[in-house]
């Protein structure tokens, strides 16, 4: 097969140098403008779902589109839409962070903030300067050359999002008639999020943790909080939403990498295979799937239905507990499918940028601090890779340095009041420690386990980029990519900063894009049915974890709690605090309240100590309604719940119906609610 050869570097378009100043006409367009505005903000506020047309726009496109076409126009248009869409969500959710500060979170801070948004829009297409390139839009013309050019990015995150909306949109939320099914690991995590976003929505804001009332959410929350923000700006319920935006999102981080890679290695078939290895690949965990059957297992359908072939929590060797993008990046975890597009956004912009483009340095630096309360994990990541970048691409040496890193390191000072509270937290705690190998690694079973674990938790992907490490020296920026890879394959071997070990395969995930790139460049030339294969094998773990999560049929709620749910939305205060019992799930998270405590590990990996709840939980179900009234104001609860996963209680439970310190408001198919009755 020919080799695929170095495309050039697309020409960049001048820098706009037309004076500066504001004509007579554009100031009463300016007007014209304004009136437009407080039209559609009026629309919005009496027609809710027009909100989907006129306020969206603004929360995921239209800002970051003109600010990406202004300071970085000569990127593929694969990578401005995916820095478009980053940019207008990080920002829209940090001006309505900003407006709800001073006026709460509610529709008319929101909208304000999208007229915001777009005011700013138009002012910055008329702003002068010398950093920034000539306005400009899209053209059919524009539209059908990039359609052409760049057909693969464009199908690869066509089948990336489709992929997780349907898998979602399936299954993420289904009920049936024993309650609701949230497939694979959304068993354990959906409802975390939903609580999130659907307390900020009934007034917890600025946010107290929910399942912990009465602390700060001292967590990466944005990407809930974003979802809250275009629920409440079009009138519909939070959980499409969620489905919706997880699916763009991956579509997003398909189109970033693709850009990335090919801003590095400037082939096209590179940055397409790294693309699909990045969102589609993952390790071997399908060994154990053989394991099983050869152990006697009835049926691959009854295997794969109940449980996870890529990061399984089987309790026995092999141990699988790297996960893959599909797997828990894109599904579950909204924090890693909002917050890795932005690493990768930050670094495409200082790869392209550094020491040419000042305005594209700045942007890169401003997305990096923004990227702190939506992937905690990522934002330290994310300086990191482009510390690397720096010392390995010589650009330390450039006459540009010092104003660069000025640029870049500056916006970091706005992220301070969203990473000060949690490192402080999770340092109490003892979260912060330093460690000899990743405890899921199982290093006390000696070297070989070792490699055995890492080899086939990360797979032939990971195999090929340590062959191309060594063997394809000509691989572009190769020893940048190397230091990635190592550095971020480090980082758990070395320190946890989590309360929960297994939280740091994240870092694994942050390596993959390397990892993904240096195979893409291996295999480069292979023929296209070898490739094809190297893609298919890949992606047999992750697929089977992606049929789990869309034919497995575990109950989030039952019926009987769903419709709690729903009457608890109705008929309690906003701000209401419960008891509940310590499980992960509770109908209060989908009704938006608030709850004294949840699942012991969720609270202790915000840097919290649930022991003291724990105890004054069972005190209120199992102590009588005198001490249950003394402990729930410990903590201003003012009620209780019981649906059926209330602890044991030696000498019997608190019978709250009996006493008159409490009233029953609901009780219906096993599940009660108690109201303490006012002084």
């Amino acid at each position: 097969m020919r080799a695929d050869p170095i495309e050039p570097e697309a020409e960049e378009p001048p820098l706009d140098e037309s004076p500066r100043g504001i004509h007579p006409i554009a100031q009463r367009a300016l007007v014209v403008l304004g009136g437009t505005v407080a039209v559609a903000f009026v629309l919005c506020w009496l027609v809710p779902p027009i909100g989907l047309v006129l306020a969206w726009p603004f929360l995921f496109l239209v800002p970051g589109w003109v600010v990406v076409n202004r300071v970085v126009p000569h990127l593929p248009a694969p990578g401005r839409l995916g820095l478009a869409v980053v940019t207008s969500v990080y920002l829209s959710a940090h001006l309505v962070n900003l407006v709800a500060r001073v006026g709460g979170f509610t529709r008319a801070s929101v909208l304000v903030s999208v007229a915001a948004l777009a005011v700013g829009s138009v002012l910055l297409v008329r702003t002068r300067h010398p950093w920034l390139a000539a306005p400009s839009g899209p053209s059919i013309d524009g539209i059908r050359v990039s359609l052409r050019a760049d057909r693969a990015a464009w199908l690869v995150a066509a089948a990336v999002g489709a992929t997780v909306l349907a898998i979602l949109g399936l299954n993420g939320w289904r009920q049936t008639p024993d309650g609701v099914v949230s497939g694979g690991w959304n068993w354990s995590d959906l409802l975390v999020h939903v609580s999130i976003g659907s307390s900020i929505e009934h007034g917890n804001f600025p946010p107290e943790v929910p399942y912990f009332s009465g602390v700060p959410l001292t967590y990466h929350w944005f990407a809930d909080f974003h979802g809250a923000i275009a629920a409440t700006a079009g009138g519909i319920d939070l959980i499409p939403v969620y489905f919706l935006s997880s699916a763009l999102f991956a579509a997003v981080l398909a189109l970033l990498v693709w850009a990335l890679a090919l801003a590095l290695t400037r082939r096209r078939r590179v940055a397409t295979i790294a693309a699909i290895l990045v969102c589609f690949g993952g390790g071997m965990g399908w060994l154990r799937l053989i394991g099983d059957l050869i152990a006697g297992a009835p049926s691959v359908v009854d295997l794969v239905t109940q449980g996870s072939y890529d990061n399984g929590w089987a309790g026995e060797w092999p141990f699988f507990r790297i996960a893959s993008m599909l797997s828990t990046g894109f599904l579950p975890h909204r924090a890693t499918t909002l917050g890795l597009p932005g690493l990768v956004a930050a670094v495409l912009l200082v790869v392209t940028c550094l020491g040419r483009r000042p305005a594209g340095v700045l942007l890169a630096g401003i997305l990096a601090a923004l990227l702190a309360p939506f992937q905690f994990f990522a934002f330290p990541a994310t300086y990191l890779i482009v510390l690397l970048y720096v010392v390995f691409s010589g650009a330390w040496r450039t006459r540009t340095v010092v104003r660069d890193a000025f640029l870049f390191l500056a916006p970091v000072v706005g992220a301070i009041p969203f990473i000060a509270g949690a490192v402080v937290q999770q340092g109490e705690l003892g979260a912060f420690r330093p460690v000899l190998g990743w405890s899921e690694a199982r290093f006390g079973d000696g070297p070989i386990a070792v490699v055995f674990f890492y080899l086939t938790n990360l797979g032939l992907p990971f195999a090929l980029a340590l062959i191309a490490m060594g063997l394809s020296r000509e691989v572009p920026r190769r020893w940048f990519l190397i230091a990635w890879t190592a550095a971020l394959f480090l980082v758990p071997n070395l320190v946890v900063v989590s309360a929960v070990e297994f939280d740091m395969n994240k870092y694994f995930q942050m390596m993959w894009i390397a990892v993904a790139i240096l195979a893409g460049w291996l295999v480069r030339r292979w023929p296209t049915p070898a490739i094809a294969a190297v893609l298919a094998f890949s992606a047999i773990s992750p697929g089977l974890s992606g049929l789990w999560h869309l034919w497995s049929t575990g109950v989030t709620l039952s019926a009987p709690q769903l419709a709690a749910a729903h009457w608890i939305e109705a008929n309690t205060p906003d701000r209401a605090i419960f008891v509940t019992d310590a499980w992960i799930n509770s109908p209060i998270d989908l009704a938006g309240r608030r709850r004294v405590s949840t699942f012991g590990p969720y609270a202790a990996n915000l840097g919290y100590d649930p022991t003291q709840r724990e105890l004054d939980i069972k005190g209120v179900y199992c102590d009588g309604a005198d001490d249950a009234a003394s402990l729930m104001a410990r903590y201003g609860a003012t009620h209780v719940l019981s649906s059926g996963g209330n602890p044991d209680c030696a000498d019997g439970q608190t019978d709250f119906a009996a006493s008159p310190l409490f009233e029953t408001i609901y009780d219906l198919d096993g599940v009660a609610v108690w109201h303490l009755r006012g002084p």
